[in-house]
């Protein structure tokens, strides 16, 4: 049981690396690879001390990836993964710093929710908490 359960979370965590790769190739065929048709994204932040949540539209959200300039750079560093696994349903919480070229735009946790397909592990959700006190 427990080999099952490290060998499915290593596929989530993989889901979550593929995602990101196609973030920073801006290639939208391998992001979709491994989202849902109901992706969708969340941020939420802190702004003059009020809590603010933003929603993204998935298909919005490649399209802004894909056709970003090169120039800053976009580049997230995924620092940790904690992943939960319920049956067909995973949670991967995961650490990240954020960067523009050279300079730490802000850092934070992806709370990003898959679902179990017959073709692998499909990112549903990432919701983002997003810090500029990175230390």
């Amino acid at each position: 049981m427990l080999n099952s359960q490290t060998n499915e979370q290593d596929k989530v965590q993989s889901a979550v690396e593929i995602f990101f790769d196609g973030f920073h190739k801006k290639d939208s065929i391998l992001i979709k690879s491994v989202v849902h048709k109901s992706f969708s994204l969340n941020s939420a932040s802190l702004r003059n001390n009020q809590s603010t949540l933003s929603n993204f539209n998935g298909d919005q959200f490649i399209k802004a990836v894909v056709t970003r300039s090169d120039d800053p750079a976009w580049k997230e560093i995924l620092t940790s993964f904690e992943i939960k696994i319920d049956g067909i349903l995973s949670n991967a919480w995961v650490g990240y710093e954020f960067w523009l070229g050279d300079k730490m735009s802000h850092c934070g946790v992806n709370s990003i929710s898959l679902i179990k397909e017959e073709d692998g592990w499909k990112i549903f959700n990432i919701s983002d908490s997003r810090r500029r006190d990175c230390n």
